[in-house]
Parts: structure tokens; sequence; C-alpha cells
């Protein structure tokens, strides 16, 4: 079914091309018409290798994710933050911090 569109847009455009270069054809020329050929070319061209990046792009970052993702669900990523950041030392606890483990404490 998709193949169908698919080809009747083809064939749609490919009726309006022609219509439009048979008008170009006789005002002004076959030069003309063949350089308007050779622009469409590069232009579809040109598209087509935009596209094709940014598709090989969404492809590594669909990848990357995933690798992420695995990561956080195997704990790794989170036991590495944690890691890095290690235990406090007395003197970076903050009077707030002090006070709420207290409140903690005497809640248990």
């Amino acid at each position: 079914m998709a193949e169908q569109k698919d080809a009747d847009r083809a064939e749609y455009l490919e009726d309006k091309i022609n219509a439009l270069v048979g008008k170009v054809d006789a005002g002004y020329g076959t030069i003309l018409v063949e350089q308007l050929y050779e622009r469409l070319a590069a232009t579809t061209g040109d598209f087509e290798n935009e596209i094709d990046n940014l598709v090989s792009r969404l492809k590594q970052n669909a990848a990357t994710q995933g690798e992420l993702l695995e990561r956080i669900r195997k704990k790794e990523l989170i036991k590495g933050l944690t890691e890095d950041v290690g235990p406090l030392d007395e003197e970076e606890t903050t009077e707030w911090e002090k006070r709420l483990s207290r409140v903690e404490e005497s809640s248990e």
C-alpha cells in the first residue's frame, strides 16, 4: 500500500515536471532545459546526502542512548558517579546537614 502511494507520488511529480519542462522548452530551448535537469539532479543528490547523514547520526544517537540505558540498568553508571563523589568530610558538612542528620536519628 505504501509502495503504491510512493509510486503515485513519483508519477505525479514526474508529470508535473514534464509539463513544466515542456513549457520551458518551448519558450527557451534545450540548453535551459538541460541546465534545469542538472540542477534538479544536484539538488536531489544533496538532499539524499543530507538525509543519509541525519539518519546515520540518529542511529548513532540511538545506539549511544541504548548503551547508557543498559549501563544505568546495571547501575554501573550510578556506581561510577557515586565513587567519584566519595564520602563527605566532617568539615564539609554544613550546619543544616548536621541538624537534618540529628532529626533523622531521633526519628528512628
